[in-house]
């Protein structure tokens, strides 16, 4: 369809109207009930039928949309978000009487530059990895079977059924033809489940054929759980069918689906407007690239396929975990109430009688199992001990993270860890991405000037709260900011040393007594009120014991020394005062940051609190630093404790 600057368009459809961040999807249309200039509906449906029939008697355009091929995590019936959908203004993707305007790009698709081509392999291999599909409803199942040869049921109704030229017929004769190429082989038949339940009526069950070879599948399988050991596979117009293409699978096809007639499939009809070859990649730009539209489902914005493939692995990866009885008790009625949100997305049960109890940080054990949960690395916009909202955090199992006297979830990471190619890029864009948008932890100060001597090494000591559980877990021979200092300036005489106090320190939160400037003459400079992010930008080199700032200076290129044993030390991109015998690999930045800020946190949106990405959690943090949304906090609730705060430090 071509690009029509805000055409008015005359909508029926009640649902299309409550497409969340519809707008977002369809800028250049205006729906408007008295509009004249063309009439939108849902694809060729019967549904659509009264705006077809509208159109054709007015003599107006008809644009039809649909769901896209990589559509959400959860079927639409069920409420789930649409990440993807197309919009076709000359048929639509499915229907292969008319051209469509996919068909269109298709035909005119001859030659993909070199970027291009680099982008649709990139895309089709994480599509592969990641094992996602349009809905992405089951990742795992309990399919233990490895198929050769599979056809494909579909249920009756289905537009794209008779969109493909098919029907009743067509379906037996796809189960005959695969029963005859393969005389040795058991035929897998997938069936919807649906189907076998009664709900629905397909095409192929009750079986028209009787052949003990014929073997029934009707489990909510991931398609990916077939195609890795799938062979031939026979469809009418499934989507099943383009997505074995990408799994290198021998596509037998008995309609006219899209990505029939171009030379990649075994076709039993033809369609004359298809008259030149397309390789799989070509069909694949034109289909998921160009014909398709993506909108961010948590920001509401539009966005790349890129970013919906990260955001699909990460939501269906973050929801993999299976409900857990656990005990919360143990966790104060603050904490409880930041947790809210995440509690929803770790499926977790109140239940006091669980083996299994979740504690906060490095605090006591009990006779449970515990799971230890703590902020994570990318916070919030403001400091966690005044209540502000967090936008991540981890949930460990072995232990947690800044305790370096055991093993925790995100080492074992590191020492397991291998990431793609795809995970790789995604790990150096987002180092990229969290530059430019000059976020931190906490994101607190101001970019005030700092004057620096030259010709000096410049180096930053953050202060840490020195009774923090990250020093006496995590730094066993230097405790406190002044012997670090003392330490620091001893290695280092002619540097000039920026000491900057932790901003929970500054707040009068922690470590009340130990925040005195004559405290630490050792540093040329003491800067309080310089956001990290700038001063990280000024200096040559870190030098801290456990401080997430020595993460943050990696990030930014900078040398940083560990005096302690944090997270990110003993991988070879620091230098170590100390050992860890258990850190026995060299890690690269980008696999340190993947493993720390993708698979380590769990992300939840500070404004619609649904789960979501790093990237859109920078994102957020960087619309809340420009004061453009604000965190869904229950007021009342929120007032209370911090009274409760205000009181408890009165009383100390």
């Amino acid at each position: 369809m071509k690009n029509i600057n805000k055409t008015s368009v005359k909508c029926f459809s009640r649902g299309i109207k409550k497409i969340p961040h519809l707008h977002a999807f369809i800028p250049e249309l205006d729906i408007v009930d008295s509009a004249e200039d063309a009439v939108i509906g849902w694809g060729f449906k019967t549904t659509a039928k009264k705006a077809r029939v509208y159109a054709r008697n007015k003599g107006l355009p008809y644009v039809a949309l649909e769901d896209g091929f990589l559509r959400s995590v959860g079927l639409g019936v069920d409420g789930a978000v649409a990440a993807s959908i197309v919009v076709d203004g000359s048929g639509i993707y499915y229907d292969a009487r008319l051209p469509s305007d996919l068909e269109t790009l298709i035909l005119n698709t001859a030659q993909l530059t070199a970027v291009q081509l680099t982008r649709a392999q990139s895309c089709i291999a994480a599509i592969k990895e990641k094992r996602l599909s349009k809905y992405n409803v089951n990742q795992a199942s309990t399919f233990v079977e490895t198929p050769s040869v599979v056809v494909v049921d579909q249920t009756k109704g289905d537009a794209s059924v008779e969109g493909a030229l098919a029907d009743q017929t067509t379906f037996v004769a796809m189960l005959k033809q695969a029963l005859l190429d393969h005389p040795n082989e058991s035929i897998w038949l997938k069936v919807h489940p649906d189907v076998l339940a009664g709900k629905k009526q397909g095409f192929l069950y009750p079986l028209p054929i009787e052949d003990e070879r014929i073997k029934l599948c009707s489990e909510a399988v991931n398609p990916w759980e077939f195609l890795e050991s799938v062979t031939d596979l026979y469809t009418v117009s499934s989507l099943m069918g383009y997505e074995a293409l990408m799994g290198g699978v021998n596509v037998h096809c008995f309609g006219l689906p899209f990505y029939a007639g171009w030379g990649l499939t075994h076709d039993s009809q033809k369609s004359e407007r298809r008259n030149v070859s397309r390789s799989l990649e070509q069909v694949f730009y034109a289909a998921y690239i160009q014909y398709a539209r993506y909108v961010d489902p948590v920001l509401g914005e539009p966005c790349e396929i890129e970013d919906i493939i990260n955001y699909f692995s990460d939501i269906l990866r973050q929801s993999s975990e299976a409900q857990q009885d656990i005990d919360l008790s143990q966790l104060s009625v603050t904490r409880k109430y930041l947790l809210s949100h995440y509690l929803r997305s770790w499926k977790f049960s109140h239940n006091k009688q669980s083996t299994i109890t979740s504690l906060w940080g490095r605090k006591r054990t009990t006779e449970k199992t515990v799971w230890r949960i703590e902020d994570g690395f990318i916070r919030s916009v403001g400091l966690g001990v005044q209540l502000s909202k967090p936008a991540s955090l981890v949930l460990d199992r072995s232990g947690i993270y800044f305790d370096a006297t055991s093993e925790s979830d995100l080492e074992k990471i590191y020492l397991e860890l291998e990431i793609s190619n795809w995970d790789k890029l995604r790990a150096s864009e987002l180092i990229k991405t969290l530059r430019k948008a000059k976020v931190t932890k906490y994101n607190v100060g101001n970019n005030e000037g700092l004057t620096l001597p030259h010709g000096k090494r410049i180096l930053l000591v953050p202060g840490q709260v020195e009774t923090d559980a990250s020093i006496r877990f995590g730094s066993p021979e230097i405790k406190t900011n002044k012997a670090l200092l003392m330490k620091v300036r001893e290695n280092n005489p002619h540097a000039f040393i920026i000491y900057k106090p932790h901003p929970d320190v500054l707040a009068g939160e922690r470590d009340f007594v130990l925040n005195q400037d004559s405290e630490y003459s050792q540093a040329d400079i003491i800067v309080k009120d310089i956001n990290m992010d700038s001063l990280l930008e000024r200096v040559d080199e870190v030098h801290t014991m456990t401080s997430l700032t020595g993460f943050e200076g990696l990030l930014r290129g900078k040398i940083v020394h560990t005096y302690g044993m944090p997270f990110y030390a003993g991988w070879g991109l620091t230098v170590d005062y100390l050992i860890c015998n258990r850190r026995t690999r060299s890690l690269t930045l980008q696999e340190l940051v993947y493993g720390a800020l993708v698979l380590y946190p769990t992300y939840v949106d500070i404004c619609s609190n649904q789960m979501c990405t790093v990237e859109q959690t920078i994102q957020r943090i960087s619309q809340q630093k420009a004061g453009r949304v604000k965190t869904k906090f229950n007021l009342v609730l929120f007032a209370l404790l911090q009274a409760r705060r205000l009181r408890d430090r009165v009383t100390r």
